[in-house]
């Protein structure tokens, strides 16, 4: 059977780019190892908080599902000015400096005309959507890992006074991210913010009060905002805004800036603000080919503005409030290149906007429609106190799928994990759903218009962790596609795990390429302990629960890891034998043994994996499937399912259906410790 990207499985160069690779006819192995760090890599930064007023996006916006559950500590006691500061020198590495807003480079408003606040220029502030001539942008400190920029809003005030001064510090190594901000007629000479803002001293916000504004509404995809406004000024020798020039400096790469680079939030009053990296397959996919777009929430709720669902609109708008009509002199924001207004840049725009939009108004009602086919959200930003958040994508529904008479390929990014920035480590599903099936022989690729059958796996390919549901039943009566929650958990949150630095996962395949061999087994070891997980599912894996059900399993059994399939050749009625074939990741570190909560549990209705005391430390993960699979209820709209779930009492459970009738399914399932 030829593999999901359309290549012999000999050929096994398909999601190399992540590693090395052995393979022979019946197994490959692919090791993922970690790069500089497989932690999670934090992100604080200070924001230039606000956003334009947000208006109701347009178009229709793709589908996809993600979501993923963390533990913050978010109802902490505020802290003061200093005490913020502090930890936020302690999170990036450097201090805020006293500076003087008058030593900052002039923004300029070319061809300005009129008076504030409606005047008109060529690049006027988003924040504001106003020309503003006076204000100042500085670089106050950098370093290769830290930034902390300044911005002085001038707002019509005279010599020596600004109306809106705030900071951003961070650290691209670490992450760490830290807002401050000033408002009212304020003096050019700032003090440091860890000298408080008491008495005598500069009136610094209290972190509450900064928070309160919700910097995070428009800074979703990064800790800056690149907007003409400010990137004018990227061939400046010093104050220039980082990713705003085109060159290879560590604050430079204008093209790739914000799409891999950490983002988490300092303090005990930002501890609730989570960011979300939007992506959408079709119309729109384009205006993510340099940057991410955001979305992001504060105390669980979605929030409407942001650069998905706001900012990219506005950025590619025949208009734009305060502006000069856009023209050489005065070229739009998006995209890179463009000068004047294009509709298909607009429409790409909307596309990401209505996907954002969508997957805020589930997130705030689950009982609103699921976002529509190819719009996907993974969580990559949150507070500094959060723990063992795993990084979450579904496809298709967690556990069912509607059925269709056509082709469904969905492909939900998990993360980057590329050398010296690998935010990501341990991935695994925690629901799937089938039916898991394939008519056509294995010498017809997917990607084939005569091929028919479907598959998930989780993979690793062009520098990028990713899950991928596959489905095509054209010509065949209405199927529904397969799917699932894959969850992507670091290495460092694993108990035990000594360096995070020093992990790795191999990948194995066992191919039955015409259905015809019962039993295979594949040595799936590696040299040390390790933790290991069911990854791919494609063809026929497991179609009938006759005297032995079928199974497919990933397992360890006297010092070894075995990754197995068995089944029925001669399955009831309508099902026939075809390809098969299932893969799983060994994952594995130096000097660490897996400790487990719950190891291999079998459940062919609903039993509890974890008690209530231990489900906070925990990552639970489907290891084998076993049953009829490939068989769907009631037109295809009851489909077999696996689902980890937390039950009324906060136990951890294993549930599957159905559990009963010939074509009742089974699931094993692992839970480890996480720190």
């Amino acid at each position: 059977m030829r593999n999901p990207d359309q290549r012999q499985r000999q050929s096994v160069a398909r999601d190399t780019s992540l590693g090395p690779v052995r393979a022979n006819l019946i197994v490959s192995g692919r090791r993922l190892r970690a790069g500089l760090s497989f932690a999670v890599l934090i992100a604080v930064a200070v924001s230039l908080c606000g956003c334009p007023p947000p208006s109701p996006p347009e178009g229709v916006g793709a589908t996809g599902v993600g979501r993923g559950a963390d533990e913050c500590d978010d109802n902490l006691q505020s802290d003061s000015l200093a005490e913020f500061a502090k930890k936020c020198s302690a999170a990036t590495g450097e201090d805020v400096p006293a500076f003087n807003c008058d030593d900052g480079t002039p923004v300029p408003e070319d061809h300005l005309s009129g008076s504030y606040p409606s005047a008109l220029c060529d690049r006027p502030n988003v924040l504001n959507q106003e020309c503003d001539p006076g204000s100042r942008f500085q670089v106050l400190k950098q370093t290769n890992d830290v930034e902390i920029v300044g911005h002085c809003r001038k707002k019509n005030l005279g010599a020596g006074q600004y109306g809106d001064i705030a900071v951003i510090q961070y650290n691209q190594k670490n992450g760490a991210t830290c807002f401050y901000q000033a408002l009212g007629t304020l003096p050019a000479k700032v003090t440091a913010p860890s000298e408080g803002n008491g008495p005598g001293k500069f009136p610094w916000l209290d972190p509450k009060d900064t928070a309160a504004i919700g910097c995070v509404h428009c800074h979703d995809n990064g800790p800056f905002i690149r907007s003409e406004y400010l990137a004018q000024l990227r061939n400046e020798a010093k104050n220039r805004l980082p990713g705003t020039n085109p060159g290879p400096g560590h604050w430079d790469q204008r093209f790739s800036w914000n799409q891999t680079i950490p983002y988490a939030f300092a303090g005990n009053d930002f501890q609730s603000w989570k960011a979300y990296s939007v992506s959408v397959t079709g119309t729109g996919s384009d205006c993510l080919a340099c940057h991410r777009l955001g979305l992001s929430s504060i105390g669980g709720h979605y929030q409407s503005q942001g650069t998905a669902q706001v900012l990219g609109p506005f950025a590619t708008a025949a208009t734009q409030p305060s502006k000069n009509p856009h023209s050489a002199d005065s070229p739009i924001w998006m995209k890179p290149g463009q000068t004047t207004y294009n509709a298909s840049s607009e429409t790409s725009a909307k596309a990401v906007a209505a996907c954002a939009a969508a997957i805020a108004q589930h997130g705030n009602d689950p009982n609103a429609p699921l976002p529509p086919s190819g719009c996907q959200w993974v969580r990559y930003g949150e507070g500094t106190s959060c723990r063992g958040g795993a990084i979450q994508g579904v496809l298709n529904g967690a556990t069912q799928s509607t059925p269709t008479s056509s082709r469904v390929d969905t492909v939900v990014d998990l993360g980057s994990c590329s050398s010296g920035d690998c935010p990501l480590g341990f991935c695994y599903w925690r629901t799937l759903h089938g039916p898991f099936w394939q008519t056509t022989p294995s010498s017809i690729p997917f990607g084939d218009a005569n091929y028919r059958g479907s598959f998930i796996r989780i993979y690793g390919e062009g520098g990028i962790w990713k899950s991928r549901a596959f489905s095509d039943p054209t010509g065949l009566p209405p199927n529904a596609p397969p799917g699932g929650t894959a969850e992507c958990t670091n290495y460092n949150e694993i108990a035990t795990v000594p360096d995070s630095t020093q992990c790795f996962a191999n990948q194995f395949s066992v191919i039955d390429k015409d259905g015809t061999q019962p039993s295979q087994t594949v040595n799936a070891s590696v040299a040390t302990p390790s933790a290991n997980v069911l990854s791919g599912l494609i063809g026929n894996v497991a179609q009938a629960n006759l005297d032995k059900s079928d199974v497919v399993r990933v397992y360890e059994t006297g010092g070894q890891v075995l990754l197995t399939q068995s089944h029925n050749t001669k399955p009831p009625s309508p099902l026939k034998i075809g390809p098969l074939e299932a893969e799983s990741w060994t994952n594995s570190c130096k000097s660490w043994t897996p400790v487990y909560a719950a190891k291999d549990v079998y459940s062919t209705s609903d039993v509890q994996l974890v008690p209530s005391a231990q489900s906070h430390n925990v990552r639970c993960f489907i290891t084998g499937i076993t049953g009829a699979w490939s068989s769907t209820r009631n037109g295809a709209t009851i489909q077999p399912y696996a689902e980890i779930y937390v039950g009324p009492t906060q136990d951890i459970r294993l549930r599957v259906s159905p559990s009963t009738d010939q074509d009742r399914v089974g699931a094993y399932a692992s839970c480890i410790q996480i720190k």
